[in-house]
């Protein structure tokens, strides 16, 4: 079962890419909704043209998200460190900045916080993709491999 669902994720995760792109907060109305009409008028936002209160809008969409992942990850991480919980099957991620390809002895950091070192000595050149998703998937035999939209993938060990 376990490998049936690190399958279809990863399936997901190769085949359709635009199922990853960042994902928006459906939940979050908007500051004008979100705020009482009084709290809005004394904040200065009713100033804010409709475009300005958009980019607003999605900026705090995306901090929301960003930091809610981080403190997931930092909630697993510790559950995981104080041996409350084992450790996930499969990461979700981004990779930060701009990839290129690996050397050998590459380090992969995540917008998650961890990092990731290269565990085999293959060298390969992408094209550059700029904070490709990722996927690493738990081998059978303790080791991990990670997935790059657009990078192939390759045996990886978390880096401490």
């Amino acid at each position: 079962m376990k490998f049936l669902r690190a399958f279809l994720l990863l399936s997901a995760f190769l085949f359709c890419p635009a199922n990853f792109a960042p994902a928006q907060n459906a939940d979050f109305p908007g500051v004008q909704k979100a705020m009482s009409p009084g709290a809005f008028e004394q904040a200065g936002l009713s100033k804010l043209s409709p475009e300005e209160r958009a980019r607003l809008d999605e900026f705090i969409r995306g901090y929301v998200a960003v930091t809610s992942e981080k403190a997931a990850t930092a909630a697993v991480d510790d559950a995981v460190k104080n041996r409350k919980v084992k450790e996930p099957e499969i990461i979700e991620s981004r990779l930060v900045g701009k990839f290129t390809g690996y050397t050998g002895r590459t380090r992969f950091a995540l917008e998650n916080g961890q990092v990731w070192a290269q565990a085999q000595q293959d060298s390969r050149s992408f094209p550059p993709v700029d904070s490709p998703p990722v996927l690493i998937v738990q081998t059978g035999l303790g080791g991990h491999r990670m997935y790059i939209l657009g990078g192939g993938n390759l045996r990886v060990g978390k880096f401490r």
